[in-house]
């Protein structure tokens, strides 16, 4: 019996007015017609590349012109601080962990000298201890990282100990500032202001960033091999996409997620850690852990909303369900599983154990 197809609704091709005219490339960036989006460009190939001084077959890369594109204070702590809250609502991840890894990237860009006192670390130096601290980051070798990458291409000097980061954290990092600039904006929307915005007024919005996680993260993945901080972006973008809510779940998010699970399996995400001893640190372990059951769990959400099979079956990964930890005592450098005070603290991983189930 032939299913009826009365129902079935016809994809129509893109109009023309969903392609921004060639004007807003001269100054001007064109306000949405109607409900569609306005197309934001992303940051120059250029500021990808270091200077003309590393060779012509330098690769794409994390420089402290990138870096600037990313917001600035007070912008940059108000979207931290509510993306941290959003996140509540959807535990993945090592938050403080993740905030201190941002923190480093400014601390790189900004090329600050690492002291040498024997008092508490400072920022630089919390970054060398926490950043990449897995070193498999975008193809670089070991003995590359163990001995630093220097200041950051241009910025004219920096401490010895300055670490470089990877495009694909620079991904993650540049959803996570979309995700916090989204939400801001809903909760304290601004006056509309008649006159249509310039492309500089526009290089910290959502959409600006969003698509430059995507840019980091597409030449990530032309440059180097996938990292857990690769999946990171992608469900962070995909965390995006479900909050903006113009995003079509069957043609931006569903093919996001199939590709998501495939590098989630690739990376070997889907076997548990511990059946490879002595490869992973605990706090690595944990954080392939959070990641594959992530995956899981948006693969099992979209799919059910789309009205297909998940593409995970149960008995297809052996990865155990993640600890229950204290998220802020929980560091790389940890050798046992901090035990959360209660299950209601704001440091517990209890609800993404649920959320897992």
């Amino acid at each position: 019996m032939r299913p009826s197809t009365s129902g079935v609704s016809v994809k129509l091709e893109p109009t023309a007015v969903s392609i921004p005219p060639s004007g807003s490339l001269s100054g001007q960036v064109i306000p949405p017609t109607s409900s569609l989006r306005t197309l934001h460009p992303p940051a120059p190939y250029d500021v990808f590349l270091p200077p003309p001084s590393a060779g012509p077959s330098a690769v794409p890369q994390v420089t402290a012109a990138l870096v600037a594109y990313l917001p600035a204070e007070p912008e940059r702590s108000r979207y931290l601080k509510v993306f941290r809250e959003t996140m509540l609502l959807h535990p993945c991840f090592n938050i403080p962990n993740f905030e201190q890894r941002i923190a480093a990237i400014f601390a790189w860009a900004e090329g600050g000298s690492v002291s040498l006192s024997t008092g508490p670390m400072t920022k630089a130096e919390l970054a060398r201890d926490i950043f990449f601290s897995s070193a498999k980051g975008n193809g670089a070798s070991k003995k590359e990282q163990s001995r630093g990458s220097g200041p950051p291409p241009g910025s004219g000097g920096g401490g010895r100990h300055a670490p470089k980061p990877t495009l694909s954290f620079f991904a993650a990092a540049g959803a996570a500032f979309a995700l916090g600039a989204l939400v801001s904006r809903d909760e304290r929307p601004e006056p509309v202001d008649p006159s249509p915005p310039s492309l500089t007024d526009s290089a910290g919005t959502s959409a600006t960033l969003f698509a430059l996680s995507e840019q980091a993260l597409q030449l990530s993945e032309k440059t180097a091999a996938y990292d857990p901080d690769s999946v990171m972006s992608m469900i962070l973008q995909v965390l995006f996409m479900l909050h903006e809510g113009q995003m079509s779940v069957a043609q931006n998010v569903f093919p996001l997620v199939g590709k998501m699970v495939n590098v989630a399996r690739l990376m070997g995400l889907a076997i548990d850690p511990d059946e490879f001893p002595g490869t992973y640190s605990l706090f690595e372990a944990e954080t392939r852990r959070r990641l594959w059951w992530d995956v899981f769990y948006y693969d099992l959400f979209v799919a059910d909303c789309m009205g297909h099979p998940p593409l995970i079956a149960d008995n297809t990964h052996t990865t155990r369900l993640p600890a229950d930890v204290d998220e802020e005592k929980f560091t790389p450098s940890s050798t046992s599983l901090p035990v959360p005070d209660g299950a209601d603290s704001d440091g517990s991983s209890t609800y993404f154990s649920l959320k897992c189930r």
